[in-house]
């Protein structure tokens, strides 16, 4: 048996589950399988440069690879042309398919998942780099932001709870789980901020009590 050499990988985005083609079964077929089918790095075939995103198919081709009508493949091209997630441009020997930008997979169309630093240009290497950044900064501005907000919600009940409690509330839920990285109100799934005020102060004044007794 041939061992199948692994050749990258592709990466869908959980927004196409409510992709507009989801539910419309040979479409969407087309349409991952030319994501599949498509060049990750600039290729030459027959003096025709295939770019990644691209791919050199035909109908014929399709209607084998996917066990569908011809009829049907022109079709889904048709739908997918129409809706702008393709274009294609053909001649009377083969069909070149170009994958358009789209909020339904990641950047880079396919990347070889063992090479994807090789295979970048210097200047696509600085643009690459520059999304890290801008994803690492975008993640800590929603972090602080997330952070300001939880703040604030607690420091509205300053009328009822003293300084000094909210600030120990606060220090103490804004602590960082060493295991998972995150903080303690962002890893509880129901939060009633004023029930756990009260069991708070509760607790406190337990803890207070109890070391009052140590010290006497």
């Amino acid at each position: 048996m041939k061992e199948q050499r692994d050749t990258g990988f592709l990466k869908l985005k959980r927004t196409i589950l409510e992709w507009e083609w989801y539910q419309d079964n040979n479409t969407f077929r087309v349409m991952i399988h030319l994501l599949l089918k498509s060049n990750y790095t600039v290729k030459q075939w027959q003096g025709n440069t295939i770019n990644p995103g691209e791919l050199i198919t035909s109908i014929g081709n399709l209607s084998k690879e996917l066990c569908l009508t011809e009829n049907v493949i022109r079709t889904c091209l048709s739908k997918l042309k129409k809706t702008n997630y393709i274009t294609t441009q053909g001649t009377n020997k083969f069909t070149m398919v170009k994958i358009n930008k789209s909020t339904i997979y990641d950047g880079t169309i396919i990347a070889n998942n063992t090479q994807v630093d090789d295979l970048l240009t210097p200047k696509s290497q600085a643009n690459h780099k520059q999304v890290t950044t801008t994803k690492t900064v975008k993640k800590e501005e929603e972090n602080k932001e997330s952070i300001e907000n939880f703040k604030n919600q607690i420091f509205q009940f300053s009328s009822l709870y003293s300084q000094e409690h909210l600030n120990g509330f606060y220090e103490y839920y804004d602590t960082i789980n060493k295991q998972t990285g995150r903080r303690k109100f962002e890893e509880i799934n129901y939060w009633n901020l004023e029930d756990r005020l009260k069991n708070w102060k509760v607790l406190t004044s337990k803890k207070n009590e109890q070391s009052f007794t140590k010290n006497r």
